[in-house]
């Protein structure tokens, strides 16, 4: 199937709680805590990403994200809530995203997901 096509089917509109529910908790966990090894913690990384414009580049590209059948308004939403609900940050911590920055990214699919990520940990701890 097609991107073009993924992109057009749209999912319920559902609150951004039961969203990670249907669209992420599958892999991440109720929690977000991911399996070690395997599928990455949001709990730990989101909020940081979060905060400069590579890593949000990034969390916007991922395969769940960017294939997500949710709507970019919906994947905002859904992305706002994650950030203070799983990953700690409080809402005054972190820039929400729009719909705007969701539809820019999400077009640009990652292919080299691990590489892309080992380099921005590395970013983020040398702004630590």
């Amino acid at each position: 199937m097609s991107l073009a096509i993924l992109m057009s089917a749209s999912a319920p509109a559902y609150e951004p709680r039961i969203n990670y529910m249907l669209q992420c908790q599958g892999c991440h966990g109720p929690d977000g805590r991911g399996e070690p090894g395997r599928v990455p913690s949001i709990r730990t990384t989101l909020a940081p990403l979060s905060r400069f414009a590579a890593g949000r580049r990034y969390l916007l590209q991922v395969p769940g994200v960017a294939l997500s059948a949710l709507s970019d308004q919906d994947l905002a939403a859904l992305l706002n809530w994650m950030i203070p609900a799983l990953g700690g940050a409080k809402p005054r911590q972190f820039r929400a995203y729009t719909a705007a920055e969701v539809a820019r990214y999400r077009r640009e699919p990652l292919v080299e997901i691990g590489a892309t990520r080992a380099r921005l940990m590395r970013q983020l701890q040398l702004r630590q």
